[in-house]
């Protein structure tokens, strides 16, 4: 059901995925990257950025705590969503964290991950049916959640969604869609979604959300994988490593 699910709208939305005693933990963890995030790019927050990524890396979190998160990622109940909805083995790409911007004016907006790629408009049509990129969206409070434009993660733009997502014909990555889709969540909820679908966070509620990301375990994905965020051989010895890049 869940593959049906996902393959026909691009996203799947669990409510109470989560046990409280699964989120406490993590959202700690998270916390802590958060708060030294902030501080050093202060500037950046004041200027609009609204998500940080990469907190495997280690720069603002410890090696038991980066080990944590691993084991987070890890757990059966994700796997077991993962193989249900990729056509062949996923792999590890990246996590994000999202907050709201500084500034409480600032618009959202409608995009598309593979937009910012750099490939062209044909390749970007051609690459959202034959690749895979899923993001496991783990809110932390209740939030407004998501707006996507359902069955988008195969097909392409109407002539009004590419307008607004390029600025096109006075349109603006902020206007109304009428085929957008909002999926509130709540604590202890998990949305997967295909990154490659139409979306946009929606502000609001000071939400903290943690995303996971999986990719094809194919070559044309490599170059996007840094491998400060994968497990080092001696964390892959205690991990399931079938979801990692440096799996032998």
């Amino acid at each position: 059901m869940q593959h049906n699910d996902y393959n026909e709208s691009g996203y799947i939305h669990f409510e109470n995925f989560f046990a409280e005693t699964k989120l406490q933990e993590t959202e700690r963890i998270l916390k802590k990257f958060h708060k030294s995030w902030l501080a050093v790019n202060a500037e950046g927050y004041k200027n609009g950025s609204i998500n940080s990524h990469s907190i495997t890396s280690g720069e603002f979190i410890n090696e038991q705590e980066r080990l944590a998160i691993f084991r987070f990622i890890t757990q059966e109940k994700i796997k077991n969503i993962l193989n249900s909805i990729f056509p062949a083995k996923a792999v590890f790409l990246n996590t994000q964290l999202f907050f709201d911007p500084f500034n409480p004016l600032q618009q959202n907006y409608w995009h598309r991950d593979i937009q910012y790629t750099g490939l062209s408009i044909d390749d970007q049509k051609e690459a959202i049916r034959n690749q895979n990129v899923v993001h496991f969206r783990i809110p932390f409070k209740p939030e407004l959640g998501i707006e996507l434009v359902p069955g988008t993660h195969k097909n392409w733009d109407l002539p009004e969604e590419l307008e607004t997502r390029l600025s096109l014909n006075g349109r603006k990555p902020g206007d109304s869609l009428e085929r957008g889709k909002v999926i509130s969540l709540d604590r202890g909820d998990l949305l997967v979604f295909s990154a490659n679908m139409i979306h946009r966070g929606l502000y609001g509620r000071n939400r903290f959300s943690f995303d996971i990301i999986f990719c094809d375990d194919t070559p044309d994905f490599k170059e996007f994988i840094d491998p400060k965020n994968q497990p080092t051989p001696q964390e892959l010895d205690v991990l399931d490593r079938q979801l990692f890049l440096n799996n032998p």
